[in-house]
Formats: structure tokens, sequence, C-alpha cells
């Protein structure tokens, strides 16, 4: 008899979801593989049918007043991709900031047995106490779950080999770096500029830090605690329900950014061609780091609307202007291609419209998509002043920390 299969001939959903991320290369390891196997992932998301909590998909847990998600749990790749790059092993001690449900602690508690121990961490007393109960339900002995800050840590149960964040930061929690033991590994979803995140798993260097794995990732972001980062979304004026995702650190008039898309349209096609497969991260990347304002996520839909993806868009932001990106479809020699296009709105349009297009060429010539991949480095304190690029634009400093992209031009 199959095991993996169901009464109906179907395979079972656990099996399905390893077999689906193994193809796709988030799964690597055998220790991630046989965890996410024999974790009940259904079991972690109250209310929600058991296929759908298999699915490719986040999962909202928790909405603020005005509706806003404000805790979820990760689609099951991204939870891959994190538990990864964190490399638990048996026998270590590990602190998570963000414990929702619970799955997350219930997958590192397989990984580090026998012999280590998790501690999850959570701002919301009601995520809290369901997380014990589900944990306590999964058998997971080796997990605690505590009511706290994460960006403070855990003191009291230092050091710890891996210390994983699943939720987003716009900056290095350096309360929590001095917590991780010699040779560990600390996993942070940092914002770089506006939007655009990754996950990095960095490990000491000296007195900085290095990068041994970056992925393009977006979390919730961390509230009510010493390092919140404060998300505004602006709702555009209009018919649709487009809005802008903005950060403290972005220069924009919130108040007259939502009515900009109700005013005439300025753009211009770059030339710059993505194939199909071809990764948007490196761009996002690119332009984070060299636009002042960095890119916002801009979802949803109206008419005139034209994103780039069927979510929605990313945008350049200056003051009261906005300049998204779009695209159009064609066919040349090598191919089909989808060309890369900038439309503005707003009093600066044009002129920002123009500068993003001009951006976008100079990463085609300089970086592109065909070069190699850029690595990371971090400081917080003193050591910032010592950490430097060759491209100064490649240099972004935070209220407690500097972040630097290693990045070689490929021309």
């Amino acid at each position: 008899m199959d095991i993996t299969r169901t009464p109906t001939g179907a395979m079972d959903p656990r099996d399905a979801l390893v077999a689906r991320l193994t193809r796709s290369g988030h799964l690597l390891s055998p220790a991630v593989i046989d965890a996410f196997r024999a974790t009940e992932r259904h079991r972690f998301l109250p209310g929600v049918d058991r296929e759908a909590a298999y699915a490719e998909e986040a999962v909202p847990i928790k909405h603020d007043g005005t509706g806003a998600m404000i805790s979820c749990i990760s689609a099951p790749s991204i939870v891959a991709t994190q538990l990864e790059q964190l490399g638990a092993q048996p026998g270590h001690r590990v602190l998570e900031a963000g414990a929702a449900t619970g799955y997350n602690a219930a997958l590192l508690g397989r990984l580090v047995a026998p012999g280590g121990h998790v501690w999850t961490i959570d701002v919301d007393p009601d995520l809290v106490h369901g997380a014990r109960q589900r944990l306590a339900g999964a058998g997971a002995a080796n997990v605690t779950v505590v009511l706290g800050d994460g960006a403070a840590g855990l003191r009291e149960h230092a050091p710890f080999d891996r210390v994983q964040f699943t939720v987003g930061a716009g900056d290095v929690p350096t309360g929590v770096l001095d917590q991780l033991a010699p040779g560990g590994r600390f996993v942070l979803p940092m914002r770089i500029r506006g939007s655009v995140s990754r996950s990095f798993a960095f490990e000491r260097d000296g007195d900085t830090w290095r990068t041994v794995s970056s992925e393009m990732a977006t979390f919730v972001p961390m509230r009510e605690g010493a390092l919140d980062d404060v998300r505004t979304l602006v709702r555009m004026a209009g018919e649709g329900d487009v809005h802008l995702e903005t950060f403290g650190e972005q220069d924009v008039d919130r108040d007259a950014i939502r009515t900009v898309l109700g005013q005439p349209p300025a753009g211009a096609w770059t030339g710059v061609k993505f194939r199909r497969g071809a990764p948007f991260e490196w761009l996002y990347l690119y332009l984070a780091c060299v636009l002042p304002n960095g890119l916002s996520r801009m979802p949803g839909s109206r008419p005139g609307f034209v994103p780039h993806f069927a979510w929605g868009s990313m945008a350049a932001l200056d003051e009261s202007s906005l300049a998204y990106l779009t695209i159009r479809e064609g066919e040349d020699d090598a191919g089909r291609f989808w060309e890369i296009g900038v439309i503005g709105h707003g009093p600066r349009a044009a002129r920002l419209a123009e500068q993003v297009v001009t951006e976008i060429r100079a990463w085609e010539t300089g970086w592109g998509n065909t070069g190699p991949a850029p690595s990371f480095r971090m400081a917080v304190a003193g050591a910032r002043e010592h950490l430097t690029a060759a491209d100064p634009r490649f240099v972004v400093d935070k209220v407690h920390s500097r972040l630097v992209v290693d990045w070689p031009r490929t021309a």
C-alpha cells in the first residue's frame, strides 16, 4: 500500500508540498525535507481548509482595526527558504522572533532535536496563547513560547546558535546580535529602501557581518516593540483598489500623492527586454539602492493602471509624484520578450519617469541579469564607518546599521 496516498488515490498534501518545493529548489537539505513531511501545517491554521493550508499562499491570521494584515503564516516556499538559510542543527539553541501560530517553531523543533531547544517570541498575547496550545498538541516539547519583543531578544536564555526573524525589519535589531553564540547565524528579513526587502543570513566577519545567503522576500513588519517598522498604506483616490506602501524614510507627500493617478500620465519605454523566467529581483535591488526613495509596492487594479504584474507594480516616489513599472510584450529573433516601461503621474511625472528609465538602462548595461549576483556586508555601532563600497550608491545607511552591496559590474 502506498502510504503517501489518501484513500481516494490522491497524494497526501504534505507529500505533495514536499514534492513541489523539492522540484522548485526551495527544499534542499534532507533534514528540512523531513521536517516538512512530518509537520502537519493544517493543524497550525485553524479554520483553514486542509487543502488550502498546503497551497503556495501566505495565510493571514490577524488584522488590525483598519483591516490591514498584521500577522500571517508565510507561504510554504518562504518558510522553506528561511529554514534552509538558517541551517539549524541537532543540539542547537534557537531564538525565533515572530511566533504567529507556531508552525515555523514546530519545524525548528524537529530540526534541533535531539538535544536542542527553540524559544519563539511574539508581541500578541492571543497569538502566544494559540501557539502554545498548538505546539503542545503537536508534541513539540522542546519549544517554548514567550510573550515579548523579538527585537530585544531573550537575554536570559542566550547565547543562541541561530536567530531567525519571521517578521520584517527596517533596520538591524542590534540588541540581539550580542546574544548570538560564536560561529552563530542570524537570519533577518530587512527592507533595503522602500518596499524592497531581502532575507539575509548573516555571520560574523571580524567586527562586521557578511551574508552567507540572501533571498528576495517580504514579511509583515515588526510592531509594538523597540524596532517598529512603520508602514503607511496610502489608498489611491478614484476607482479601483490601488494602494501604495510607504515607509518613514521616504520623502513623500501622502495627502497629495493619493490623487495623482487621476492626473495625466507621462511615460517612456526603456528598450530593456526581459525573457521568460528572468528575475526582477536584481532590477528591484538596483533601483532600491540608486533611487532616493527606493521602490514602493503598489498593488491593486483600476481603469488606466497598467502595472507590470497582475498583482500590481513597483513605483518610484518623489514627494507628490510617482512613476511605476509597466511592460509590453513582443517578439524578436531571440523569441518572446517583455519590454519594461515607466509611467509617471504628478507634478514631476516626466522628470521622475525619465530618471527611472535612465537607471533601468544603466542597470542593464552595467549589471543586468547575466552578471554575478551581489553579496552583502553589514556593520553596527562604530564599525559602520569602516564599511565602504566602490560605488557609494551601494551603501545604505540606517539608524542603527550600515548595509553595503558588493556588486561587480559586468561592463
